[in-house]
């Protein structure tokens, strides 16, 4: 009966990472409306005195800006303050899940390698405005891309762990297509991110494991308070 317990709080604590994903996708799509809106409009109003032409221009940034931010902070809080946990306490069930645990990490990992390459490449950036030596500011460049992809990488290899291995995972424990849908759109979807296109495909799969996991825990939370047949 604990172990019940422990997989059933599990998967909870999954599916509330999903439904903060999904939160910060909507957030994502607001932001990127709100912002083209905003441009259009101060655009529209650059014509108009007494209006400065760049104010609108500056509003809508910000605007855009504070909305991203916002969609970051729950998509990081969705990995690594649900999906990871989750997955933890999922692999002391199934040892099976313990992977898409390391993935969790592995997206850490890559988001800290990528952050200090974002670091080195505005400093030498910044450096091209004080240093003649155009020879070192063009190494740090290549230097920060190199640091940039090494982390992209990683946080690719972590994300393929815990959302595409996680739910064939789950597939294969709770015999859910939904979870294979999801996995397989999971794929597609980083698949056509590498190629340029949007990853409109995770929102569905955010949406199909959501609906997976509740009713993966109305099974499990049936069976559990069945009495056992003598």
């Amino acid at each position: 009966m604990e172990t019940r317990n422990v997989e059933i709080s599990a998967l909870r604590t999954l599916r509330g990472g999903f439904l903060y994903l999904l939160v910060a996708v909507i957030v994502g799509i607001v932001a990127a409306f709100a912002g083209l809106f905003s441009f259009i409009v101060a655009i529209g109003s650059m014509s108009m005195p007494p209006h400065s032409p760049f104010a609108g221009v500056i509003g809508a940034v910000a605007i855009l800006l504070v909305l991203l931010l916002v969609a970051v902070g729950i998509v990081l809080y969705a990995v690594f303050g649900k999906i990871r946990p989750g997955m933890r306490r999922l692999s002391e069930v199934d040892n099976g899940f313990r992977i898409s645990y390391t993935g969790t990490t592995l997206m850490l990992v890559g988001l800290v390698i990528m952050v200090l390459g974002l670091i080195v490449l505005v400093a030498a950036f910044a450096a091209v405005s004080f240093s003649p030596m155009r020879g070192s500011v063009l190494g740090g460049l290549i230097l920060a891309l190199g640091v940039l992809l090494i982390g992209g990488i990683i946080a690719i290899i972590g994300n393929i762990l815990t959302f595409v291995v996680g739910a064939f995972k789950l597939y294969s424990r709770y015999q859910n297509s939904l979870y294979m849908a999801a996995g397989i759109l999971f794929i597609i979807d980083i698949a056509l991110i590498l190629v340029g296109f949007s990853g409109i495909l995770s929102l569905v799969g955010y949406i199909l494991m959501y609906i997976a996991l509740g009713d993966t825990i109305n099974k499990l939370s049936t069976a559990a308070a069945t009495p056992t047949q003598a």
